[in-house]
């Protein structure tokens, strides 16, 4: 039992947290005894609080706000295509298509009757088309690579870069832009040889002309071999995605793929037995089935590191 300090009374006693009086049940509460200690507690949180937001608004205000620069329109398309290597591959084919397309000399000779003039003095090919001569290629070697940059019109162009808009993203977001870009030229090169290499054992077997018709030694242009490669790979990566076959025929990815490489070895088996197709001069199916290939072997390193069997991917959102 104790005394109440404000009533005097004699009862259970609360000792006050804030001025360590001693205080009966009904006054026991802070504001029931008048309590000056709680005054002068509110008060002094109310100046730590003041100080708090006045330090805050001087360090906002110190802050150098001016100095921080908004990067300019061209800053933040540069930004777009170091951080989407897809997008810059696209850009820099377009980029040597319109150069090709502004410089008369550099479009390569491929109807009938320049080839016949080239097939008399290959030199006179631009030096930066694949031309499938060893003697050719032992001169400029860089054709192997160079190829992958020109095309042999706008609806080449726009074929092998709207695949690519669709199919290099996905493959990016996996693997890194830098892995892409080495990937991307190491399959162009593969493919390369490989036409090269098919060229010249058609050359071997039939000579220059084929039996049903068609030159041999075409000169060749494109980035279709490093394209269908990355396809490849994506369809090991998304087995089940929905895709359209030559843009037409709706089906899954690893169905068109399939289908796609059965197309290309009915070209070149036809090739082989010297009566080619309508198509096998307008399409390079041997570095089309080369790319592919590389593709394919690259997907299933891909899914062992990865772990990944992706259902279904949006080729519009990736």
């Amino acid at each position: 039992m104790g005394e109440c300090d404000e009533c005097g009374s004699k009862t259970m006693s609360f000792t006050c947290n804030y001025c360590g009086g001693t205080f009966c049940s009904d006054h026991r509460l802070p504001e029931n005894h008048d309590c000056k200690a709680l005054e002068e507690e509110i008060e002094r949180k109310k100046e730590e609080n003041e100080k708090w937001f006045e330090e805050k608004e001087i360090k906002e205000e110190t802050t150098p706000q001016a100095n921080i620069k908004k990067p300019s329109l061209w800053e933040d398309i540069l930004n777009t295509f170091r951080n989407n290597i897809a997008f810059s591959i696209i850009a820099v084919t377009i980029l040597f298509f319109l150069l090709q397309s502004l410089m008369p000399g550099v479009s390569p000779p491929i109807s009938e009757g320049e080839l016949d003039i080239v097939l008399d003095d290959p030199t006179e090919l631009n030096p930066l088309t694949l031309f499938p001569s060893f003697d050719y290629l032992i001169e400029r070697p860089w054709t192997l690579l160079t190829v992958m940059l020109l095309h042999g019109g706008i609806f080449h162009l726009f074929v092998n870069m709207i695949t690519f808009y669709f199919f290099g993203p996905p493959l990016e977001k996996i693997i890194g832009g830098l892995r892409l870009l080495k990937f991307y030229i190491a399959a162009g090169l593969v493919a390369s040889l490989g036409y090269v290499l098919f060229r010249n054992l058609l050359f071997i077997i039939h000579g220059s002309t084929l039996p049903g018709g068609g030159e041999v030694f075409m000169p060749a242009v494109g980035a279709s071999g490093a394209i269908v490669a990355v396809v490849g790979a994506v369809a090991k990566l998304y087995p089940r995605a929905e895709v359209l076959l030559y843009f037409v025929i709706p089906m899954k990815i690893r169905t068109a793929v399939y289908a796609f490489g059965a197309f290309e070895v009915f070209n070149i088996v036809t090739a082989l037995i010297g009566h080619p197709v309508l198509f096998f001069d307008l399409f390079a199916s041997s570095a089309h089935l080369t790319g592919l290939l590389v593709g394919l072997w690259y997907g299933n390193r891909l899914k062992d590191q990865h772990k990944r069997d992706t259902a279904v991917f949006d080729p519009l959102g990736y």
